[in-house]
């Protein structure tokens, strides 16, 4: 058994260790997973927001020259404007209404840090590329960022790396500026090859070319303080620079983006975002995922941060360990139902194999005496009849041993078989109870044992089989005969009565019981409660087997317990007799 109980716990080992590998490597990639369907998320909300930045870049790039600063703002974030001429002089125009003023006040001051060249940027911001997002832990650090759109990043990218980079927002933005950029050099080059304009008189001869349209550089961005982003050009127009330029409110554009991105949808409720230039202070939103923006030129200042509660449906470990702590139950439950059914298997062979010892042994022993004294009687050597007449009671006895032995092996593999039928009967129990105790008298007295008889005379009529009862009646008598030689008094007590209609038949005996640990196995074939070497009761643990067998045959029903005071009982109840 100690083998069997190595081997399954080694068993259980090799199953534990790629079970723990396997859990573990689920749980990585499930938590992989959640987090990679909440940055695609994020990357949506920041894409979109991109795309409205853009929508507004391209409004605010194609506004013409002229007229610039005359036009009161469209865009609700949009504090003003502004142009620097090329004499330094400033005009501006503010969204009207009790705080005109003020609005005139705070544009004129942009303007002249920006003719100041006061980029008001901030000295340390976030090591992190324009146009890119990256994922915030728990801790406040971010992770490494994504490379922009159209560039190179000399480590080796995955598909998710891919996808950050994928932001559709940011890359028509630099295409479109690039453009511009490129039309501005390509202007610069034209009018440096073109020749002077010719008089012809007062008249100029490329009068067409100082009316063409002002050449447009693309617009730039730069943070003045917390609340406030300012986005200039310099424009080029009959050989004089202007510097227009639009102040942006944060919280209004922060309003704006927020809706152009989230509206009113489910995914509102799930996200929390907020805004913050290098002049003031981000806030870390409350959430399972944290996601911080920021934004491609010219809003490269503007970053934002992204909180997600957990999304329905985005995958939970929990269901990783529910279905992993089922897998180990299963494994558990199957290694102890496979080491119960080897241990059965194998007790029950080591039983066997002991039954044969045991049969083999109680077999010889009355051959052996049968055989001596009849060799005896056969050569004459007795001398008197006295002892011939008590060789041939050892000679009968012993027969009657053998015969009982016989008949409980082939009877008990009958019942293994299914092969044993039973012929039942409704009658009176005590007759056949009294006949089997006449029977077995005489070999309880020759063992120096008492019979106690306790019979009802008012016995119930019950269903039952004459032989079956015989042998069950001997097995006990003879089973407490065994037993109970130790004991520091002899006597078997056979005892019936009524009980629930039916009959109770009891067989006690006056040893010193059944020890606790093998009570719930007397009952089985081949057990024996003493090692098969050392034992020193004679039997071949089938006898309360066999009457297991026969009574439940019967449709009886056999129980054993250890009575108070000392010695075993073995009860069989009858049930009442059908009409």
């Amino acid at each position: 058994m100690r083998r069997i109980r190595l081997a399954v716990a080694l068993l259980a080992v090799a199953l534990a260790v790629p079970l723990g590998l396997l859990v573990h490597r689920a749980v990585q990639s499930v938590a992989l997973e959640r987090e990679q369907r909440h940055r695609t998320v994020a990357e949506r909300v920041f894409d979109e927001m991109e795309r409205a930045l853009s929508g507004f870049l391209q409004q605010e790039e194609g506004r013409p020259f002229d007229g610039y600063a005359d036009v009161e703002p469209t865009a609700p974030f949009a504090i003003g404007y502004f142009q620097i001429g090329p004499d330094g002089g400033i005009s501006v125009r503010g969204r009207s209404g009790a705080d005109a003023p003020a609005r005139a006040a705070l544009l004129e001051g942009a303007a002249s840090r920006l003719r100041a060249s006061d980029s008001g940027r901030r000295a340390n911001g976030p090591a992190q590329l324009p146009g890119t997002t990256v994922g915030l832990a728990k801790e406040g650090l971010a992770q490494p960022a994504a490379p922009a759109a159209g560039m190179k990043d000399e480590r080796q990218a995955s598909a998710y790396d891919a996808l950050r980079a994928l932001n559709k927002g940011v890359a028509q933005r630099a295409e479109r500026q690039q453009k511009a950029k490129s039309a501005v050099v390509e202007a610069e080059e034209k009018d440096a090859f073109e020749p002077a304009p010719r008089r012809d008189g007062n008249e100029v001869v490329a009068a067409d070319k100082l009316a063409r349209a002002a050449e447009l550089s693309p617009m730039t961005g730069r943070a003045l303080d917390a609340d406030r982003l300012l986005l200039s050009r310099t424009v080029v127009h009959a050989a004089q620079a202007y510097r227009q330029g639009v102040v942006l409110d944060v919280a209004g554009l922060a309003a704006f983006l927020r809706a152009q991105a989230l509206g009113d949808g489910v995914l509102a409720s799930y996200a929390t975002v907020s805004f913050a230039t290098p002049a003031g202070s981000e806030t870390a939103p409350a959430a399972d995922f944290v996601y911080r923006h920021r934004f491609a030129d010219p809003f490269d200042d503007l970053s934002a941060r992204l909180g997600l509660r957990a999304l329905p449906g985005s995958g939970d470990a929990r269901y990783v360990y529910a279905l992993s702590g089922g897998i180990v139950l299963t494994a558990v439950l199957g290694l102890l139902a496979l080491y119960r059914m080897v241990a059965v298997a194998v007790a029950f062979a080591e039983r066997r194999s002991n039954f044969v010892a045991a049969v083999s042994h109680e077999l010889k022993t009355p051959l052996t005496a049968i055989r001596m004294y009849g060799e005896m009687l056969r050569d004459g050597i007795v001398p008197s009849d006295a002892k011939r007449q008590e060789y041939y009671g050892h000679i009968t006895a012993e027969s009657e041993r053998l015969s009982r032995l016989i008949n409980n092996v082939l009877e008990f593999s009958r019942l293994e078989k299914g092969t044993r039928d039973v012929a039942l009967a409704t009658g009176p129990l005590e007759p056949v109870v009294r006949e089997a105790l006449e029977l077995v008298r005489p070999h309880v007295e020759a063992e120096g044992f008492a019979l106690r008889v306790d019979l009802d005379g008012t016995l119930p009529p019950v269903r039952f089989e004459r032989d079956a009862l015989l042998q069950v009646l001997f097995n006990l008598v003879d089973n407490a005969v065994k037993y109970a030689r130790d004991g520091a008094e002899r006597w078997v007590l056979v005892r019936a009565a009524a009980a629930h209609g039916g009959v109770e038949l009891a067989v006690r005996d006056s040893g010193p019981g059944v020890a606790e640990r093998h009570l719930a196995h007397v009952f089985e074939p081949f057990y024996r409660g003493e090692p098969e070497l050392t034992r020193r009761h004679k039997g071949t643990g089938l006898g309360l087997a066999l009457v297991r067998g026969l009574v439940e045959r019967m449709g009886a029903r056999v129980g054993g317990h250890n009575v108070d005071g000392g010695g075993f009982e073995v009860t069989i109840a009858f049930p009442a007799a059908s009409g």
